[in-house]
């Protein structure tokens, strides 16, 4: 398949942080949304500005994490944690000359469409660099954004430094960024952390790169739930509702009949002909795809499950099983293709 052009030299996806307010042994992106850890969401997102490389920072629990990763992604390591600007210092060896996207690998719920046209917009202006942003009608926590009249960006104001005046403005900083490399990794490596975090702020090279004359641009996104980051339980549940919001919008667009959103779970994977019916507390998981034709449910479970044409699954339980065409099981079947544990 021929690749599609892309300005974006590299991808740079800051998944490094321990997220303690997880409170969890499990490194916060491989937490799941939906049945899919929240870093390949991001990635899948990624992927769509056809990016010369991709390349993930990890840090706490990276053992972990790099064998989810596909195989197109490059590994830096961030040894000590010391902020976003100090994450793409980590990367510094591998990102190559060009425009890069960096990105946070804690926000599933970001999309391609979002990615691409942040690089659209970055691509049509005079601008050396373009920020991601967003309007909160509460602001509390996130990076100001200061603008210059002409409407570019003078610089990005975290919200514990910042003065009275700026915790007012109500645009933010969603830590997605075009950036110019090696310049970046040049002002990275002279901003210093004279800050009350001690950190490298990847937010500081917007400063940077005014005193080196140059412009910075910003594209706002109309929806800042697109944007959302997961760094608690609470985030994580408000995650999956709003994908898992999407998944069933998308497969009914598509033709399917859920009779019930609201009481029905679908995970990322799943696929669904147009013509199925899936009835209410049915529970969709793995890669599992349903045949067309096919009713589903009530109170069906289906895990890593291949569904044939015109089946009848009322209240059952099939997992790791593919099913031939017109399968019609009794209520309360168990159907496991797995062995045993022992």
């Amino acid at each position: 398949m021929t690749r599609v052009s892309s300005s974006i030299a590299s991808v740079v996806v800051l998944a490094a942080g321990q997220g303690k307010r997880m409170k969890s042994e499990l490194p916060k992106v491989l937490h799941e949304v939906c049945g899919r850890p929240m870093l390949l969401h991001v990635l899948a997102a990624a992927r769509e500005v056809h990016p010369g490389r991709i390349i993930v920072v990890l840090g706490h629990g990276h053992e972990q994490v790099v064998p989810h990763l596909p195989p197109d992604c490059v590994v830096a390591i961030q040894k000590e944690q010391r902020g976003t600007g100090h994450a793409v210092l980590a990367a510094a060896a591998l990102i190559p000359e060009g425009d890069m996207l960096v990105i946070p690998g804690d926000t599933p719920l970001i999309t391609g469409d979002v990615l691409k046209a942040l690089v659209e917009e970055h691509e049509s202006s005079a601008a050396v660099a373009t920020v991601l942003t967003m309007r909160l009608a509460d602001p509390s926590g996130y990076g100001r954004i200061v603008r210059f009249p002409d409407g570019s960006v003078a610089r990005i104001v975290e919200h514990r430094d910042a003065n009275e005046n700026q915790l007012a403005i109500q645009e933010v900083n969603s830590g997605m960024y075009v950036l110019p490399a090696p310049l970046t990794l040049d002002i990275l490596r002279t901003v210093g952390s004279d800050n009350d975090q001690g950190e490298i702020y990847l937010t500081d090279v917007v400063a940077g790169l005014r005193q080196e004359g140059e412009r910075v641009g910003a594209s706002l996104v109309e929806d800042p739930g697109l944007l959302l980051g997961v760094n608690s339980p609470l985030e994580l549940a408000q995650a999956e509702a709003l994908m898992g919001e999407r998944i069933k919008n998308g497969l009914m667009l598509a033709g399917a009949i859920i009779v019930d959103p609201g009481s029905t779970i679908v995970g990322a994977d799943v696929t669904l002909d147009p013509g199925v019916v899936l009835r209410p507390f049915s529970t969709l998981c793995g890669s599992t795809n349903v045949a067309a034709g096919s009713d589903i449910g009530p109170g069906t479970t289906l895990v890593d499950a291949q569904i044939g044409k015109d089946s009848v699954l009322p209240h059952c339980y099939v997992r790791a099983t593919a099913l031939e065409d017109g399968t019609r099981l009794r209520p309360f079947t168990v159907v496991d293709g797995l062995p045993e544990e022992s």
